[in-house]
């Protein structure tokens, strides 16, 4: 991407060698401020009206270098302008600072590093579920697609390097995906996040099986391997074709109004210390509460005698609407 700093220097030098210019004829020519203006700009645009003109040998040398130096000045700052515009790298330019100063206010947001195949369904995900994101690539190709896509934040840069890392804003990140076909890198990825943010929430893609123990121990909070999920899923489909086919649908069809989401209680609650069966979770919201994780502990298919705790993460599913109504009661808000 052509940077703009050359042409800010080329003009900041030829404002300097006007100024210059300027101040020198008004010392030796003892001319006006306007008739030394006049004649520097006339001089530099090469007009020369021959109206005002230098009489002193001073002058002359101070005509003869605006000439050698101010014209040329000129004519590259103008045709580099003229260049940027017709060929887009000024709107690239100025595009790109605006979406820097975006990802500098991100907060509390998700990083993806990777947009390749399998970051390309997350992003889908992730626009589908209406996330803050910004996404890390490298390869110019991949980016060119989101380009055409305002929504979409992106940072251009190798995210194995701490200052990508930290230009995403993963410091004040809630999580960061990481979708590179290199195990190697993800692990650094991994490490680098963990440094910068000890509470982000590191979700990997593992390409080889034995880099799962070697990512959790760099502390990957979760660990996805696309090729095991794809073969259980394919044997699953053969064995129970029903039940895949309807996550299946769940999932990818839009007009079926059934999400799932993950709520947690706290003091405030006012489902905290109540028996599930107490909660009315079920009669009142149509939301089902399918487990409960409590630390470390999951508890599946809770029985409805069982109490909520405050700190309990709940694991939702029911219509969209409902489950918005159910989180302003649930965290107490």
């Amino acid at each position: 991407m052509t940077s703009i700093r050359p042409i800010l220097y080329a003009a900041l030098a030829l404002l300097a060698l006007m100024s210059a210019g300027i101040y020198s004829l008004i010392i030796f020519e003892d001319k006006s401020f306007m008739d030394a203006l006049w004649l520097v700009v006339i001089t530099i645009t090469t007009v020369g009206f021959g109206d005002v003109v230098p009489s002193t040998t001073a002058g002359r040398i101070i005509i003869m270098l605006l000439i050698a130096g101010g014209a040329g000045l000129l004519t590259y700052v103008i045709s580099t302008i003229f260049v940027g515009v017709l060929e887009g790298h000024l709107s690239d330019i100025w595009g790109k600072r605006r979406m820097l100063k975006k990802i500098d206010k991100l907060r509390n947001h998700i990083v993806l590093c990777g947009a390749g195949r399998v970051g390309g369904a997350v992003i889908a995900e992730l626009i589908k579920d209406n996330q803050k994101f910004v996404v890390i690539e490298k390869d110019m190709s991949l980016l060119e697609d989101l380009r055409f896509q305002d929504s979409i934040l992106f940072i251009a840069g190798d995210a194995t390097e701490d200052r990508v890392l930290l230009s995403a804003q993963v410091p004040q990140a809630k999580g960061v995906i990481t979708t590179l076909s290199d195990d190697a890198g993800n692990l650094m990825i991994t490490m680098a996040c963990k440094d910068f943010n000890p509470e982000v929430k590191v979700v990997v893609r593992a390409n080889r099986p034995e880099s799962i123990i070697r990512l959790k121990r760099a502390g990957a909070d979760v660990v996805v391997s696309p090729s095991a999920i794809a073969g259980n899923r394919m044997a699953l489909a053969a064995l129970k074709p029903a039940s895949v086919a309807f996550v299946q649908k769940l999932i990818e069809e839009k007009n079926i109004n059934l999400e799932m989401e993950e709520l947690t209680l706290n003091q405030n609650s006012k489902f905290a210390g109540k028996l599930l069966m107490d909660s009315r979770i079920k009669e009142e919201y149509g939301v089902m509460v399918l487990a409960i994780k409590r630390g470390n502990d999951y508890i599946v298919n809770p029985d409805s005698s069982e109490k909520l705790c405050p700190g309990d993460l709940l694991i939702l599913c029911g219509p969209a609407e409902r489950l918005t109504d159910l989180e302003k009661v649930a965290t107490g808000k």
